[in-house]
């Protein structure tokens, strides 16, 4: 299984255009001359779609006879099927194999690790992706050296997957940079994730240490109504945050930190009528922050209850 990032793309639009709908709702339908019918979509190419009229009598259309609403549409839906279908037959569906997956940078534009389980396939609902990014300490130009930390490998076990089934990534930061040089590349992941499996885009959650608290800071400033969550420990909390978005923040700091700058932040956070908590340990050193973080009690269900309205 080799595709590169750039081709992933096509490679979803393929699987979907030649593929008939398994059902589709009725729904009103405008022509580009402005006529409108209702109908009900059977099947379309990247040229034409299958309609089935009120009436019972099924024709294709082409596409460019449609109105934009229509066309965008007809994408959406052959979207959402090739995700239903990315579980078997799509660029990451090899990768879902019960066990920690090391993927090279040249398939997807970024080293990382990745875990998912059968039960993904037995769901009958969109399940969420949690994504970690690591410390500083654990850079590595090779994917073999990636490290998995206390987060997402307590996620991982039996213990917690089995009540919260999800797509766990972990990426893996070169040499020399920091997270925020690789934000571009993390997103595209995400964003290739999203468009090829069945995941829930309203339940994307990010977790980070030291660095990467700060790298997923920067995630949430470049999208800030993407992520349901975030889990902080010992990053830097901005007061910017409080206007920028609406992110649900758990923040845990050590004595090595900023803790009043910190609680400054989730409190004006909360002032605003938005989600956060945190949690200081002025005992506690930076590197065992992380540690702290992943070990409390209901930070996984905390995570996890936290949706977004749909975007």
């Amino acid at each position: 299984m080799n595709f590169p990032a750039k081709r992933l793309l096509s490679i979803t639009l393929l699987l979907a255009l030649f593929h008939p709908l398994l059902s589709a709702e009725s729904r009103t339908w405008t022509s580009s001359e402005g006529k409108s019918f209702e109908g009900s979509l059977q099947s379309a190419t990247e040229s034409s779609a299958s309609i089935r009229r009120s009436d019972g009598r099924t024709f294709d259309v082409p596409l460019d006879k449609l109105s934009e609403t229509d066309r965008s549409y007809i994408f959406q839906v052959l979207r959402d099927q090739t995700r239903e279908e990315g579980l078997s037959e799509g660029p990451f569906a090899e990768l879902i194999s019960d066990e920690w997956v090391k993927v090279p940078a040249d398939q997807f534009g970024i080293l990382f690790q990745l875990y998912g389980t059968s039960k993904l396939k037995r769901l009958s609902e969109p399940f969420p992706l949690f994504v970690h990014l690591h410390g500083a300490a654990a850079r590595a130009a090779d994917v073999e050296a990636g490290k998995v930390e206390i987060a997402p490998g307590m996620l991982a076990k039996e213990e917690y997957y089995d009540d919260y089934p999800c797509l766990i990534v972990v990426p893996t930061c070169p040499p020399d940079t920091s997270w925020g040089d690789q934000a571009e590349a993390i997103e595209k992941l995400i964003d290739a994730l999203c468009d090829s499996l069945p995941i829930d885009r309203n339940r994307v959650y990010l977790s980070g240490y030291s660095m990467g608290a700060r790298g997923i800071g920067t995630l949430i400033e470049r999208r800030p109504e993407h992520y349901a969550a975030a889990l902080f420990a010992d990053g830097e909390a901005k007061m910017s945050w409080v206007e920028l978005t609406d992110t649900a923040l758990w923040m845990t700091f050590s004595g090595e930190r900023d803790l009043e700058g910190a609680k400054a932040v989730a409190d004006a956070y909360t002032a605003a009528g938005k989600t956060a908590r945190f949690e200081g340990f002025p005992d506690h050193v930076h590197n065992q922050i992380h540690w702290t973080l992943a070990k409390t009690e209901g930070v996984y269900e905390w995570c996890f209850s936290q949706i977004r309205q749909s975007h």
